[in-house]
């Protein structure tokens, strides 16, 4: 006999319905889909939803921290990349380009949302720690990093919203601004 939903723990039913939401997120985008229709998808009624999700920007910002959270650790465990924090980086952001607008929708709601803001400064701080590993292995002892901080941050915003194609591959990208923040760390 199948369970109730009472007899169901909540973090399953949370992670049912972060499941059913990032379905919806990914093919109808942030503005196309409703907690109503999540609600549908999950088997439950809206306000149901908003019991364990009170705003929409709540429900995104769990189905956006468990797609960053599942990328991660697949990313870290995977013995092909070998904990090499250049190869981390690339592969992260060339797998996460096509939810390029769902970054966009994030980055834009950020100011309104402060779970949102929160999730998203937690996938950047991750990103911006794999290219200061990759660059601190190349650069002379006690050489100021924060430089390399800020330009990985410009370059994330651009690699994860821009609503530009890329005409290069995104490990391309990284491989270039890995060296060139070297060489102009290491003139300074």
């Amino acid at each position: 006999m199948p369970r109730n939903r009472q007899q169901i723990p909540k973090a399953e039913r949370e992670a049912a319905l972060v499941d059913s939401a990032w379905e919806l997120f990914a093919v109808k985008g942030y503005k196309g889909t409703s907690l109503t229709e999540v609600g549908k998808v999950a088997g439950v009624a809206a306000n149901a939803v908003r019991w364990y999700f009170p705003t929409k920007d709540d429900l995104f910002a769990a189905a956006l921290d468990r797609l960053f959270l599942c990328e991660r650790e697949r990313v870290e465990a995977d013995p092909v990349i070998g904990g090499d924090p250049q190869r981390q980086l690339v592969t992260f952001l060339a797998d996460l380009e096509v939810y390029r607008g769902l970054h966009r929708e994030a980055y834009v709601r950020m100011d309104e949302s402060p779970v949102l803001a929160e999730v998203y400064s937690r996938m950047r701080e991750w990103l911006e720690g794999r290219l200061l590993a990759a660059v601190a292995n190349r650069l002379p002892e006690g050489v100021d990093v924060a430089p390399v901080a800020d330009m990985a941050h410009v370059l994330f915003e651009g690699l994860l919203v821009s609503v530009r194609g890329l005409d290069r591959p995104t490990g391309e990208f990284i491989d270039l601004l890995v060296e060139a923040l070297v060489a102009v760390v290491v003139a300074r």
